[in-house]
């Protein structure tokens, strides 16, 4: 375990992603950690990562197993009909220090896997949600931070940014959602 007091949760997402990486479990870190690296540092009390169960062995059941055998708190959490989530994974270390690990968002792409940038964190490589699949997900969530998170990354990172992409990602989750992004760029 990485984490030695509260407010390590991107230390805890580490193990976590230990964990993701030997189960061969596909996943993407989002949320704050994802607009720090793309947009503006910003701090977060938790961390969040997307994770795809599709066309592996392991299932919800045991993936909770195996963090609970890590001495970790598990809650699961399924979304219904009208929930974006399909489900959350909740998971706390001794510390109180918390990762979310999201089942599914209606509307994400599954190849959105296949466009994640690695980086290095603390020595160790994460996969980090893609810029485009990250501003329509936030897009998509339509909170007022939501949306800033969206707007600082366009700010920042419209060099790296395929337009044409976005809208394509963005039109998956509605409308909506596209005039959103139409008056964010």
């Amino acid at each position: 375990m990485r984490a030695t007091t509260f407010g390590q949760s991107a230390l805890l997402l580490l193990d976590i992603i230990d964990i993701l990486k030997l189960k061969k479990i596909p996943y993407a870190v989002i949320g704050a950690m994802a607009v720090s690296c793309y947009g503006i540092p910003r701090a977060s009390m938790d961390a969040d990562a997307v994770i795809s169960l599709k066309n592996n062995t392991s299932s919800v059941d045991d993936l909770k197993k195996v963090l609970s055998a890590s001495k970790f708190n598990v809650i699961v959490k399924r979304g219904d009909y009208s929930d974006p989530l399909t489900g959350l994974i909740l998971i706390e270390d001794k510390y109180g220090n918390q990762v979310d690990l999201i089942l599914g968002i209606k509307g994400m792409r599954s190849d959105a896997f296949k466009r994640i940038k690695k980086i290095s964190f603390q020595d160790t490589e994460i996969n980090m949600i893609g810029v485009e699949d990250f501003i329509a997900m936030k897009i998509y969530a339509g909170g007022r931070k939501d949306i800033d998170d969206a707007k600082s990354v366009i700010d920042v990172s419209n060099e790296i940014i395929n337009y044409e992409l976005l809208r394509e990602l963005t039109s998956a989750y509605g409308e909506r959602e596209i005039s959103i992004l139409d008056n964010l760029i």
